[in-house]
Parts: C-alpha cells; sequence; structure tokens
C-alpha cells in the first residue's frame, strides 16, 4: 500500500504536452484544454506560459503535487489494466476535470471505446461538462451525464449552488440553521421563503464560511439519484470517481453489492476522518483491496516527496474482478 515507486517511473517516461493553447483556455500535461473560467481560483500548479501567443509548457504530476498526483496515478492504473471497452463514472464531476483527463489518457496509452458517466447537481458545473467535453473533442451525446445529485434515495434535497467553487455538496441538517441566521441578517427571510415555495430555491446569494474561507452561495433542492440506480445499467465499471463533500459514506453503503461485482476501482475523497475510517473498514470487510491511504487533514512523508492532504484519499481495487 502506498507504494509510489512504480508509478513516479512510470510518469517520467511518458512526454508532458507542449503547445498552444485554445483562447481563453490553459493545456494540463495530457493537452486537454481547460477553459479559464472553469479553474479561476484552482489554477493548475503543473503549467506555465512561455510567452504571449498562449504557447505552454506542462510538466508530469509529481508526489509533492499530493491529491493531483494520486488522481492521476488512479487513472493510469485503471487505464493500464482496461480491455475491450472502458467505463468511468465520476460522482460530483464538477466540469468533468477528471473524465476527461481520463478519456484522453486511455487515446494516448491504451486506446479503446470509452464510456463515461458523470453525475453533478450545480446548474452552472453541469453545462461546464458539456462545454469541456465539446472542447476537447467529445460528443457530450455518446456519453450518460446525470443532472443529480448521489443520494441513499431519489428524495429532492437542498443543495448549495456557486459555480467556480468545487466543495458544494447537499446541505447537511446541521447546517440550516446557519443558513437561516445568514439569511435573517441579510433581512431576506420573507422573499427567501417565498421563493423557495415557488421555484424550489432561495434566489439570493448567502454567506457561507468553510475552511476554504468565506463564499456566496444560493440553495436549490435538486434531483437526488442512489448510487445503484447509476450502476444498474452499467455491466462492468473500470474506474469510480467518489468525490461528492461529504455524502461519500451514506452513498456507498447501500450500493456495495453492485460495487462488489461491477467496479474494478475506486477513487475516493474522502471528507472527515470518521468518514475515511468507516470506508476503509467497509472495503476490508468487503476484501478490496486498498492501494492508496492518506487520511485528510494531514502531512504525508514519503520517499519520493512530502504532500498534504484536504480531503483524504482511498483508492481500493476489486480482485474479484
Amino acid at each position: 500500500m502506498n507504494d509510489l515507486g512504480p508509478l513516479v517511473e512510470a510518469f517520467a517516461k511518458i512526454e508532458p504536452w507542449r503547445g498552444t493553447c485554445t483562447a481563453g483556455c490553459v493545456g494540463n500535461f495530457l493537452g486537454v484544454m481547460i477553459d479559464l473560467e472553469f479553474i479561476a481560483r484552482h489554477h493548475p500548479s503543473n503549467t506555465e506560459q512561455e510567452n504571449g501567443d498562449r504557447e505552454m509548457q506542462t510538466f508530469m504530476p509529481k508526489v509533492e503535487d499530493g491529491e493531483h498526483f494520486l488522481e492521476f496515478a488512479a487513472i493510469h492504473k485503471a487505464v493500464h489494466a482496461a480491455r475491450d471497452r472502458f467505463v468511468m463514472v465520476e460522482l460530483g464531476g464538477g466540469y468533468a476535470a477528471r473524465s476527461v483527463d481520463t478519456y484522453r489518457t486511455l487515446q494516448k496509452l491504451n486506446p479503446m471505446p470509452c464510456q463515461l458517466v458523470i453525475v453533478e447537481a450545480e446548474p452552472t458545473h453541469f453545462e461546464w461538462v458539456k462545454r469541456h467535453l465539446k472542447a476537447n473533442g467529445i460528443n457530450p451525446r455518446d456519453h450518460w451525464l446525470i443532472k443529480a445529485a448521489v443520494s441513499v434515495n431519489s428524495d429532492p434535497k437542498l443543495f448549495m449552488l456557486g459555480s467556480g467553487v468545487y466543495y458544494n455538496g447537499i446541505v447537511k441538517p446541521g447546517d440550516i440553521a446557519a443558513i437561516i441566521e445568514e439569511i435573517v441578517k441579510i433581512d431576506n427571510t420573507e422573499q427567501a421563503l417565498r421563493n423557495l415555495m415557488t421555484a424550489g430555491r432561495c434566489g439570493m446569494q448567502v454567506p457561507y464560511d468553510s475552511a476554504a474561507g468565506r463564499d456566496l452561495f444560493d440553495y436549490e433542492f435538486v434531483s437526488t439519484i442512489p448510487l445503484a440506480d447509476i450502476l444498474a445499467p452499467l455491466p462492468h465499471v473500470d474506474l469510480m470517481d467518489i468525490d461528492i463533500q461529504g455524502a461519500e459514506d451514506t452513498a456507498i453503503t447501500p450500493a456495495m453489492d453492485l460495487l462488489d461485482s461491477r467496479v474494478k476501482r475506486v477513487h475516493i475523497g474522502t471528507h472527515g476522518a470518521d468518514i475515511h475510517r468507516g470506508l476503509w473498514d467497509l472495503f476490508f470487510e468487503h476484501e478490496w483491496v486498498c492501494e492508496f491511504d492518506y487520511p485528510p487533514f494531514n502531512k504525508n512523508t514519503t520517499p519520493w516527496g512530502d504532500f498534504e492532504t484536504m480531503d483524504g484519499v482511498l483508492h481500493l481495487y476489486n480482485p474479484r474482478l
């Protein structure tokens, strides 16, 4: 577990992309074009602009990049193990960064037909998914895009709306009082209630404090879908990437039998030490093998470089498949 040496060696053999970017975009090490609007607050660290003509020099992820290195490590492992037809499920897709990176890696290192399943509830991000696919030569109609949040059932849930911020999630019951307090402070209680009753959305920007600072979010009831319903029509999944902001344990647990029978690899961003430990125990009980285990909010020392984690990282593979 956590043996990163072979990955460091493998990445050193891959030539990172270098070239001219599309206007308004930056290119990553795979040559994927990323709209600057998508990453205004999250500019990739492994690119640099060489001149005023949008010429870019990119670099392969290194261990010190932490979560970014581990994300590509998961993609790299899944792509090399794939046979015949590759299927990826991305839960909490944002603008589908990992799906498009996986698609490009597959075509570069192990070409075969590919099915992407991308689940994203934030409405602006959902539109960005389609833009990001199209900008990189992928027809959204050839893949399955689900505008919903992943939950334990199909009941509508109150969700955080805010584009360009990627910790949006289903509102936890414990956060509702603080949200109401902020709405009262801005003296918009009556209007918020009216908007919720008529459109299912507060319709206003409400301050929200987190480890990332203070941001503004609107709140809307969104559709939800259980993980079992996503997996039901898929005979196999080569890689499932999960980043659903604290809902990962409640969403995964009811679907474990389907994961056991259909999913080869999962890569999970964990949000809280209790969730991280609980998921590790759950997959251990189901006889999965853990390849990466880095808890959240932790300083990690390795022979290949040190890094800090904000989200935890669990990467596991299913020996049955």
